[in-house]
């Protein structure tokens, strides 16, 4: 695959040049243009000590990784990540919005003095805009073509010639250049268009039941207009437009549907795993890399198919966090998503940094672990910005707090992710779901009428969070 890479990065000189923006602190910026493989960009290398690799994506859940559990979607580039490095089992985002999630990491960046030898390369054209931006020297928008398009279909698309293919050849230059890439991109909620024959099973075969036993039998006649107007739409094995579904399902969508966007899905987080191991390859083997997402994506939980579709739920805030280097430790708490610029500020300062201490691992997965002789407390990162210590995330939504995930409940407010302002209950009411934790993976049972205590409890965190906020 890097062979076709580097045959592609020869051929970009007469490609359109593309628009980058320097951003300074004062928020001043300027444009200009640069070819992505032009060699003038080495006399802008900002030296780094080591380089690092930041990889994130919005609408990116762990459900289609295999790494997190996944059984029907391979993702072996991610598996070998995760067995070497640290995994955050249940990292929650603190908010809806992933453009809010990128500015929370990229402002808990911006007094890191290292944080301007990283260079951004996205096709996310809204990153510019952000005042968060001024944290960063350089960044690289590189907007999707293929976006313009919305019924095209991806059987045309090689590799390198999607919207992240892109991406990682202009990442993988910069790496080479010696540089830090924080490479984000938003192509899962706005074009798949990954080629579908990544998938783990490409061509669909239909199982012939009882074909030989009546083989001979003779053929019944119908009437065969009657026959066309009452067939049931054909699902297909995997759907070949780029648009990203954001469809509600209903007691008239043929369930196979499901399964269908999952394979599409997956066809695309095996290429986001692709990406990853080109990009891997040019990198030390103790080079620092770190995987994650700004948002979640449901794929049929609660009735939804889509990037913030159908109502708030686990589906859209729960997302992957792996970090390179760490033994294969998982952390199996909930933590914050924004344990991501933890994680970035630990390797900038000390490369070879712990991010979880062996006693803090020991805390997390044995009962009873602490002992008068390891005193682990005394051990543990006493970092007051790691959100690993807090034993909760509240989730808001347009400023208003409409979830919070603990270690033992998922409490929500169940209203439809594309309201504007949620207006938040003086208490517990139907609108308010309960669903047990680690155990109740997909939300499936609201419990809240079998266990008010604890929803009054919870709700009441909520509202304590709404007014400390105002």
């Amino acid at each position: 695959m890097w062979d076709v890479f580097d045959e592609w990065l020869k051929n970009r000189s007469n490609r359109d040049n593309r628009n980058t923006r320097h951003s300074e602190r004062a928020h001043a910026a300027i444009d200009c243009t640069f070819n992505p493989t032009s060699r003038f960009l080495t006399q802008r290398k900002f030296g780094p000590k080591q380089r690092m690799l930041i990889f994130t994506l919005e609408g990116f859940t762990p459900a289609a990784i295999s790494a997190y559990g996944s059984s029907w979607n391979r993702t072996p580039a991610i598996d070998r990540m995760a067995a070497e490095g640290v995994t955050w089992n249940r990292a929650i985002t603190p908010v809806t919005d992933p453009l809010e999630q990128w500015d929370r990491w990229a402002n808990a960046l911006a007094d890191t003095p290292r944080a301007k030898e990283i260079v951004v390369i996205t096709d996310d054209p809204r990153l510019l805009e952000r005042e968060s931006a001024a944290a960063f020297e350089e960044i690289v928008l590189l907007e999707s073509d293929n976006e313009e398009d919305s019924n095209h279909e991806v059987e045309t698309f090689e590799i390198e010639d999607t919207s992240i293919g892109r991406l990682t050849a202009v990442a993988a230059d910069r790496l080479a250049q010696g540089d830090s890439v924080w490479l984000h991109s938003r192509f899962l909620t706005h074009c798949w268009d990954a080629p579908r024959e990544l998938s783990d099973d490409s061509v669909a075969e239909e199982p012939a039941y009882y074909a030989d036993e009546y083989e001979d039998d003779l053929p019944i006649e119908t009437d065969t207009a009657d026959d066309e107007d009452d067939a049931p739409e054909e699902v297909p094995f995997m759907v070949h437009e780029t648009t990203p579904p954001d469809h509600r399902i209903t007691a008239e969508d043929d369930p196979d549907w499901i399964t269908t966007w999952m394979r599409t899905y997956g066809c695309q987080i095996k290429l986001v795993d692709a990406m990853l191991d080109v990009l891997d390859s040019v990198l030390e083997p103790d080079a620092t890399v770190v995987l994650g997402g700004t948002s979640g994506f449901a794929l049929g939980q609660n009735g939804g198919i889509g990037h913030r579709t159908g109502p708030w739920r686990s589906c859209h805030l729960h997302v992957p966090i792996v970090c390179s280097g760490g033994s294969g430790l998982r952390s199996r708490m909930v933590a914050s998503a924004d344990e991501v610029a933890v994680v970035i500020s630990t390797r900038l300062s000390d490369p070879s940094g712990d991010l979880m201490p062996t006693e803090r691992f020991v805390l997390e997965n044995v009962e009873n672990a602490t002992t008068e002789e390891s005193e682990p407390d005394e051990s543990l990162r006493s970092d007051a910005t790691s959100p690993s210590h807090e034993a909760r995330v509240i989730t808001q939504h347009r400023n208003v707090p409409i979830a919070i995930t603990t270690n033992d409940w998922f409490y929500v407010l169940s209203e439809e992710a594309g309201t504007d302002v949620p207006s938040l209950p003086s208490d517990s009411d139907d609108r308010c779901h309960l669903y047990l934790k680690p155990d109740d993976f997909d939300d499936f049972n609201n419990v809240v009428r079998l266990r008010l205590e604890e929803a009054d409890r919870l709700h009441q965190t909520l509202l304590n969070e709404f007014h400390r906020a105002e």
